[in-house]
């Protein structure tokens, strides 16, 4: 059992890298270039910009402190809420979006995997809840 969905998995990938490929080649170099600049410049920005949030937070934590204040402490429970149900929507519209440009494909993948990053989150918020209650 577990061979066959490992050989259909393999499959799977195989052909979408073979579509890929041929698509690929049609696309300009110039446009091949930015298009595989944008995750890197994406992911660096993000780093970027969460190193001075934190470091902004631990200045501001520090300050209190320093004042003799009492930081309080952090809840992310209500912010993991947000996360899931921002992914959750947002891979919805992915999947909306892809099976109505391209049908059943795999393209779906787009949307697939922030849909179940968002439900994973959000179950996530609903079994710490259960737990925090007991």
């Amino acid at each position: 059992m577990i061979v066959s969905s490992l050989l259909c998995t393999r499959w799977i990938i195989d052909s979408v890298l073979q579509q890929t490929a041929r698509e690929w080649s049609q696309v300009g170099s110039a446009a091949q270039v930015l298009i595989a600049a944008i995750p890197i410049v994406s992911v660096s920005v993000l780093a970027i910009l969460s190193f001075f949030v934190i470091l902004w937070d631990h200045r501001k934590q520090q300050l209190m402190i320093e004042r003799g204040l009492t930081p309080q402490p952090k809840n992310i429970d209500d912010k993991l809420l947000l996360i899931g149900i921002v992914a959750l929507f947002v891979g919805i519209g992915l999947l909306v979006f892809f099976s109505l440009k391209t049908g059943l494909s795999n393209s779906l993948l787009g949307g697939i995997i922030p849909t179940a990053s968002g439900m994973g989150i959000i179950t996530y918020y609903i079994l710490i809840r259960l737990v925090k209650k007991n």
